[in-house]
């Protein structure tokens, strides 16, 4: 029998996923509700799971930026 986290031939979330996922849920949600998103404090929680996450976490939040970049332009 083929186990469900298998079947759909994906690796499962590491505890640095869905550290990095929570943490831009954290941003997102900031920005979207006009709070400062204190990006270094989340960057700082990210450092816990070392560089890696780290750069993970700035790739993602300058993604976030830039399709928000483009959404000013196209209203």
């Amino acid at each position: 029998m083929i186990e469900r986290h298998q079947s759909a031939g994906r690796d499962e979330l590491t505890e640095q996923d869905l550290a990095i996922a929570t943490l831009a849920g954290r941003y997102v949600e900031r920005r979207e509700t006009g709070q400062p998103p204190c990006a270094h404090d989340l960057l700082a929680i990210a450092a816990e799971f070392g560089n890696t996450a780290v750069d993970n976490l700035r790739t993602v939040l300058a993604c976030y930026e830039a399709m928000r970049a483009g959404d000013d332009l196209t209203s």
